[in-house]
Order: structure tokens, then sequence, then C-alpha cells
């Protein structure tokens, strides 16, 4: 059973030792966020994907008002790129023993990223990877294919 922090309406699940994955935040948990000692928040949400979704340079503002690094690593669909998977990889590398948080819409999209970087940069293994995207709620079936994609391409 996957550690969860319930913030009004927001999930915020354990997906590794100090890195945690969600859904959109919004501006009022992020004090709650910075109560739990999240030191670093990666949104891989683009702007507008909805009509009332907080824009990130709003997050940004108020989360370094905080004291937390916020930074942007936006994709949908097919927009994943190599290089949003090597800068994910080297901003959780360089900040493993602090708090980090990954979100996007629901989740889902952030514990593919953190799946790929693991797997492809941090020399993690797949199973143990797959296994903690599926602890936590999300579907790693994906994972295979796109390890072996982002490797050949």
């Amino acid at each position: 059973m996957a550690d969860l922090i319930k913030i009004e309406d927001i999930t915020i699940r354990k997906i590794d030792e100090n890195q945690y994955v969600s859904g959109q935040i919004t501006i009022d948990v992020l004090e709650e966020i910075a109560k739990y000692g999240i030191t670093l928040i990666i949104n891989n949400r683009p702007d507008n994907e909805e009509v009332d979704q907080v824009r990130s340079e709003e997050l940004k503002l108020k989360a370094k008002s905080l004291g937390i690094k916020f930074i942007d690593i936006p994709f949908s669909g097919n927009s994943l790129t190599k290089e949003n998977i090597i800068d994910f990889s080297k901003l959780i590398k360089n900040s493993y023993d602090e708090k980090s948080l990954f979100f996007c819409r629901s989740g889902a999209r952030s514990s593919t990223i953190w799946g790929l970087a693991s797997v492809l940069y941090l020399d993690l293994n797949i199973v143990d990877v797959m296994n903690k995207i599926n602890d936590i709620g999300y579907d790693s079936t994906v994972l295979p294919n796109m390890v072996e994609y982002f490797k050949n391409n």
C-alpha cells in the first residue's frame, strides 16, 4: 500500500524515497505541501489543457515565495522527448535527498516520466520501477515499450 498524503481534494502518492506524484495542484495547497517538507516541484502539465487550470507561472511564484524550487517540464500525449526525460532525470538525481513532488493532470504522465528517467538514466530495474508505479495506482504497462523506444531514438 502506497503512502498517501491528502490535502483538500489532492492525493499525493509516495513513489520512492523522498519522491511523490500527484494530479494538478493549486495555489491554495502549496502552503500545505511546503509543510510536508517538499522543496522541489516538477510540473509535467502544459498550461491551457483545461479552461480553469491554474497557470504554471502563478504556481511558480507562490512556490518560490515558500522556498520551493519549481521547474516546468511539460508534455502531453506524444510530445514527450528524450530531452524531457534527461532533464527530469538530472533533477531527480541532483535532488534525491530532498522531498520532491511531480505533478500533471492526474499523475499518470508524471509517474511515466519518473519511470523512464529511473530506468534509462538512473539504472533502476524496470520491474521494480513498474511495481512502484502500479503500487501508487497508475498503469505501468506502457513503460517497457517506451523504454525501448527512447533507448533506440
